[in-house]
């Protein structure tokens, strides 16, 4: 079963390969929208390890899931499609609960062994 994996950062230790190759494209929400809603039709596995409870939250919002905020270790497995979500610039800790959608950052990231 493939997964949708939402992250904050990729962390390179967690790609259990010994050489492999990362490809990244930056995408607008809209992109974003569309590789989710083809997820939730494939039935593939979504998954969130955004910690950050704010964004986790707009994420919910904008394409309508449920994801909570998971501070676990990801794991990458083989045809794991990962979007990674950041804010364009750091936020004050006072202003972290008013993070807006033009605050995001959309990075999709798809792995292949080399």
């Amino acid at each position: 079963m493939s997964r949708l994996v939402f992250l904050s950062a990729l962390p390179l230790n967690s790609i259990d390969l010994r050489s492999f190759c990362i490809h990244v494209k930056r995408m607008n929400e809209d992109l974003a929208r569309y590789i989710v809603k083809e997820a939730v039709s494939n039935r593939a596995e979504i998954l969130s390890f955004i910690r950050h409870g704010a964004v986790a939250d707009l994420i919910n919002q904008l394409f309508n899931l449920n994801l909570k905020v998971n501070s676990g270790i990801y794991q990458w497995r083989r045809g794991d499609e990962i979007i990674v979500v950041s804010l364009k610039k750091q936020i004050q800790e006072q202003e972290a609960t008013e993070i807006l959608p033009n605050d995001l950052e959309f990075h999709y990231v798809y792995i292949c062994e080399v």
